[in-house]
C-alpha cells in the first residue's frame, strides 16, 4: 500500500503544468477569461475539447455571416447576449429573428444590416415580434433595413424600456413618428441617426425634447437642415457630453448654449464661416477634451483655433486645418495632447509660396513638446523635414500614424519603427519617397496598413510584409502593381480581416481565393467590378466573404488584360 501511494506521489510530481491546466476545468476557465483577443481565444479553443468548451462559454458575442449557420450557432452559443448580423451575406427573414428569439434568453445587444448589403426581406412585423420577446434589449443598431417602419420603432420603445443606445442608418421608411416614439425611452443615453430617412427638420428637433437624458448624439445628413435639432439638443439635453456631426446644412451658433460638451467632432460641407460659433462653443465648454472641425470649403481660421486652445486647457485630441500660426501657439501652450490631426491643404501651400512662415519648425516643436502623443495625422503635409520625422520617433506611445502624401522616406520610417514599437495603424498613401517594403516589416505590432498608390509595392514586398507583420488585420493596396503571386504570400497573414485591392490590373482571381481559404478571419473584400460573375467571386462567397465590387477603370476590361497590351505592341 505504501509503495502504491509513493508511486502516485511521484507521478503527481512529474505531471507537467500543461497537463494540470488541461485537466483542471476551473483553471482553464480562469485562464480563458483573461484572454481578450479573439485570435488568442481561437487558438485556445484548438487545444482540446475542454479548452474548446471553456472558450465557448466565455464567448458572449455571436456574429453571424450566413443565415444557414444560424441554427447551429444558436445551439452552441445559447448563452450569448450580443447578436451581430452586420456582416451577414444573406437576406434575413422574419423566421430568423423568431428563431433567435427563442434561443437567446440573455440577449441585450442587436445589430442588423450593412450599408453594402441592405436587408430587404426582413419585415416590420418580424422586427416588432422580435422586440416583444426581448424587453431587456439595451443596445440596438439597424442599418439599411428597408422595410422597417415607424411601428417597429414604436414597439421597440414600448417594450424595451431599458434601451440605452440606438443607432439608425438609412432606414428610408422611417418618419418623424419614429422620433416621437423615442419619448418612451426614458433610459436612452446614446442616439445616432445618419443617412436617408423621411425626417423633417422640425421632426428632428423633437429628439432633444423627447430624450432629455442623452449623453452622446451623432447626426449625419447630406440634405437635411440640422439647425433646429442642434438648438433643441443645446436647450434640453443638459448632460450632453459627446456630439458628432456630419452635415451640409446647419447653423452651429445655438450650440454655444451647451455647457457640458466634452467631445465635439464636426465635419461640414458648406461655405459657412464657423469661426465665431466655434469660439463661442469653446468658451462655453471649457472642459472639452476632444475637438475636431473639418471643412475643406471653409476651414477653421488660425485665430479661432488659437482661441479654442486658450479656452480648453484640458484638450487631449485635436483635429483642424492649420495655417502655421496655430501650430506655433499650440507648441507653446502647454497643452498635453494624446492625439493631433493637422490637416494641410492649399492654404498651407499658399503660405509657403509667399514665404510668410515656416510651419515645419512649428510642427517639429509641437511634436517634440507632446511626446506622449498616441495619434498623429500629418496627411498632405508639404515636405516635412527629417527633423520632424525624428521628432515623431520620440513618441514611444504612438498607436496611429498617417503620413499619406508626404515625403517620408525609408530611413525615416526605420527610425520611427525602432521607437514606436506599439504602432498599430499606419497610412502611407502615395508616399513616393519610400524605396522598398522591407522597412515596413519592422512594425511588428501593425494591425492596419494603407499603401494605396505607392509605387514601391510589389509581390516580393508582400512576402516580407506577411512575415514581419503577422498581426495585420486590415490592408489596402489600391492602385499598386501586385499580382496573384503577392496575394498568395499574404495568405500567411492569418489574422487578415479586410483587404482592399481595386485598380490592381495584375490580380486575376486565384490569389484572392487562396487568401479566402487560408485566412479564416477574412470578412470584407473590395475588388474590381470586372470580377462580377467570375468563378473567383463565387468561391469568395462560399467562404462567407462580403465583397464590394468597385467600378474602377478596369471594370469593362476582360481578364486577358495583358493580352491586350501585347496586341497593342
Amino acid at each position: 500500500m505504501a509503495k502504491h501511494l509513493e508511486r502516485e506521489r511521484i507521478a503527481a510530481a512529474e505531471e507537467s503544468s500543461v497537463e494540470k491546466v488541461t485537466r483542471d476545468g476551473s483553471l482553464v476557465s480562469a485562464i480563458v477569461s483573461r484572454l481578450t483577443s479573439v485570435f488568442d481565444r481561437h487558438a485556445a479553443s484548438l487545444v482540446c475539447k475542454l479548452w474548446n468548451e471553456s472558450v465557448t462559454w466565455e464567448t458572449h458575442s455571436l456574429s453571424v455571416r450566413s443565415r444557414s449557420l444560424l441554427p447551429l450557432l444558436l445551439r452552441r452559443f445559447s448563452h450569448s447576449n450580443f447578436l451581430n448580423f452586420h456582416l451577414c451575406l444573406d437576406q434575413l427573414r422574419d423566421e430568423d429573428l423568431l428563431t433567435a428569439a427563442s434561443a437567446l434568453p440573455h440577449l441585450h445587444t442587436l445589430i442588423i444590416g450593412h450599408q453594402e448589403l441592405p436587408q430587404e426581406e426582413l419585415t416590420d412585423e418580424g422586427f416588432s415580434g422580435f422586440v416583444k420577446s426581448y424587453t431587456r434589449l439595451r443596445h440596438v443598431a439597424l442599418c439599411c433595413v428597408a422595410n422597417l417602419r415607424d411601428s417597429g420603432i414604436r414597439e421597440l420603445s414600448r417594450h424595451c424600456r431599458d434601451l440605452t443606445a440606438l443607432s439608425l442608418s438609412s432606414c428610408r421608411n422611417l418618419t418623424d413618428d419614429a422620433l416621437d416614439a423615442l419619448s418612451n425611452c426614458k433610459s436612452l443615453k446614446e442616439l445616432t441617426l445618419k443617412g436617408v430617412f423621411q425626417f423633417t427638420p422640425s421632426g428632428l428637433a423633437r429628439v432633444g425634447e423627447n430624450c432629455r437624458g442623452l449623453v452622446a448624439v451623432g447626426l449625419e445628413f447630406e440634405t437635411l437642415d440640422i439647425s433646429l435639432a442642434l438648438k433643441s439638443l443645446a436647450i434640453n439635453c443638459q448632460e450632453l457630453e459627446t456630439l458628432t456631426l456630419k452635415f451640409s446644412h446647419g447653423d452651429l451658433g445655438e450650440l454655444s448654449r451647451c455647457r457640458s460638451l466634452v467631445r465635439l467632432h464636426i465635419e461640414a460641407d458648406n461655405s459657412n464661416d464657423a469661426d465665431i460659433p466655434i469660439t463661442n462653443i469653446a468658451a462655453a465648454n471649457r472642459k472639452m477634451k476632444e475637438f475636431s472641425y473639418v471643412n475643406s470649403l471653409a476651414p477653421l481660421g488660425d485665430s479661432a483655433a488659437v482661441t479654442i486652445m486658450h479656452n480648453c486647457p484640458d484638450l487631449e485630441r485635436l483635429c483642424f486645418h492649420s495655417g502655421g500660426r496655430s501650430l506655433s501657439v499650440l507648441a507653446q501652450s502647454g497643452i498635453r495632447l494624446k492625439e493631433i490631426n493637422v490637416i494641410f491643404g492649399w492654404g498651407i501651400r499658399d503660405v509657403m509660396i509667399h514665404g510668410q512662415g515656416n510651419w515645419d519648425i512649428e510642427l517639429e516643436a509641437l511634436i517634440r513638446s507632446n511626446q506622449q502623443l498616441e495619434k498623429i495625422n500629418l496627411q498632405c503635409a508639404l515636405r516635412p523635414s527629417v527633423r520632424t520625422f525624428s521628432g515623431i520617433a520620440l513618441c514611444s506611445n504612438l498607436r496611429h500614424l498617417d503620413l499619406s502624401f508626404t515625403g517620408v522616406d525609408s530611413g525615416s520610417l526605420a527610425v520611427i519603427a525602432d521607437s514606436a514599437t506599439a504602432l498599430q495603424h499606419l497610412s502611407l498613401v502615395k508616399c513616393e519617397g519610400v524605396s522598398d517594403m522591407k522597412v515596413l516589416s519592422n512594425f511588428k505590432a501593425l494591425e492596419y496598413l494603407n499603401l494605396d498608390q505607392c509605387p514601391f509595392v510589389n509581390d516580393e514586398g508582400l512576402d516580407f510584409l506577411s512575415v514581419g507583420c503577422s498581426k495585420l488585420t486590415d490592408l489596402s493596396l489600391a492602385f499598386t502593381r501586385i499580382t496573384d503571386i503577392g496575394l498568395v504570400y499574404l495568405a500567411e497573414c492569418g489574422r487578415l480581416r479586410t483587404l482592399k485591392i481595386p485598380y490592381c490590373r495584375g490580380v486575376q482571381g486565384h490569389g484572392l481565393v487562396t487568401i479566402a481559404k487560408c485566412c479564416s478571419w477574412l470578412r470584407y473584400l473590395v475588388i474590381s467590378h470586372r470580377f462580377q460573375g467570375s468563378e473567383a467571386l463565387a468561391e469568395l462567397k462560399k467562404q462567407y466573404c462580403m465583397v464590394r465590387l468597385h467600378v474602377d477603370d478596369l471594370a469593362l476590361v476582360p481578364f486577358g488584360f495583358y493580352a491586350l497590351d501585347v496586341a497593342a505592341r
